[in-house]
């Protein structure tokens, strides 16, 4: 192995780093998947690249070199946890021009979907009858509200556990839905925050806690998965502290997206390199999970996010900066559309959403 690389964070700062040809998930060659890569986000010097899997199998792709664990925190000193509650909305989905006829009219759809699909509200009501079905009439509802409670149905006072909760929206979601949560984060201002806003909050590692045995009816990762160092060891841990039947519950950006395909150097919002230590498929987060000793899995992709991700690329693509403000109209249509012909490439191909889901049962 060579020496330790370094790399520049802001003016001082250094990231070592280490060589990773091979896939750490299989041990199979890797192809370089892209390469001259910067952090368009926050300045992260360097210029990276990352290896994809040549196993058809697995598909896992990585950086190469590969940050070291210890120097990791630096690469998240202005990261987006960090944002005001109002960047959070635009992140959430209330993206900028939004109507409030609009925002109106998803909440109450999505309320009557949650109830009907996921039992977070009254089934048989008339409002569920009438609303949910609404949800079908556009490509990316579904699939949020179903992100919005984890594909998890509705179990009041279950102990849930999120990894890597950031601003603590998913945290407050949830118990606001009767589950009793708890979070963990490496991040000290994000504990702080959460222990401040009245959540029940630990900081480090999920390793680092040794919470006991069966400890969680769900454990829930919403884009963590892909900046873990060890994903396996952290899926290992995840099966010890569920309880028989618990769930686990992974979103993380999908590796083989239709975007990465309109976006010819790399879906950037994706990628946000090089905090994204890894991108996974549905092959390779299934391969992951079975390495984990998870043996009942459901995997699929969803678009929720196309829009938004299309926003920002052509933000990026124009200014060098992921803040869209408010859009002009032209470029709300057309990232519908993308949105939409995506939902339409997804129905033949189903690996082709920006999102994959997993939820594995112990």
């Amino acid at each position: 192995m060579r020496s330790a690389a370094r790399k520049k964070v802001g003016n001082s700062e250094r990231i070592r780093t280490r060589a990773c040809p091979a896939c750490p998930l299989c041990g199979s060659s890797g192809r370089i998947f892209y390469s001259g890569l910067q952090d368009v986000f926050f300045g992260v010097g360097g210029s990276w690249s990352s290896r994809r899997c040549a196993n058809r199998d697995c598909g896992l792709v990585w950086l190469d070199p590969m940050p070291l664990e210890a120097d990791l925190p630096l690469m998240y000193e202005n990261y987006f946890t960090h944002e005001d509650e109002a960047f959070w909305r635009y992140v959430m989905g209330d993206l900028p021009g939004t109507r409030r006829l609009a925002r109106f009219l998803n909440r109450v759809i999505g309320d009557a979907y949650k109830a009907r699909e996921y039992g977070y509200g009254d089934p048989g009501s008339l409002p569920t009858r009438l609303l949910a079905p609404l949800a079908h009439l556009h490509p990316g509802w579904r699939a949020g509200y179903r992100a919005d409670v984890m594909y998890l149905h509705a179990n009041p006072g279950g102990r849930l556990l999120e990894i890597g909760f950031g601003a603590g929206a998913k945290l407050r979601a949830m118990k606001s839905y009767g589950w009793r949560v708890k979070g963990v984060d490496r991040d000290p201002l994000a504990v702080k925050r959460a222990r401040d806003a009245g959540l029940d909050a630990d900081l480090g590692t999920l390793e680092e806690q040794r919470y006991p045995s069966g400890s969680f009816d769900a454990v829930v990762t919403n884009h963590v998965i892909e900046h873990v160092p060890d994903p396996v060891g952290l899926m290992r841990e995840v099966r010890r502290v569920l309880r028989p039947g618990g769930r686990f519950v992974v979103l993380t950006p999908n590796s083989e997206s239709w975007g990465t395909r309109i976006f010819a150097h790399a879906d950037v919002m994706y990628m946000d390199t090089p905090r994204h230590l890894y991108l996974f498929s549905m092959s390779s987060l299934r391969r992951t999970a079975e390495a984990a000793g998870f043996t009942s899995l459901q995997v699929a992709t969803t678009v929720r996010h196309a829009a938004l991700l299309y926003l920002t690329n052509r933000a990026i693509e124009r200014t060098g900066s992921y803040e869209i403000g408010r859009p002009a109209l032209g470029d709300r249509l057309r990232a519908k559309a993308v949105q939409f012909a995506e939902w339409l490439v997804h129905q033949q191909r189903k690996n082709a959403g920006e999102e994959v889901v997993m939820v594995a049962v112990k």
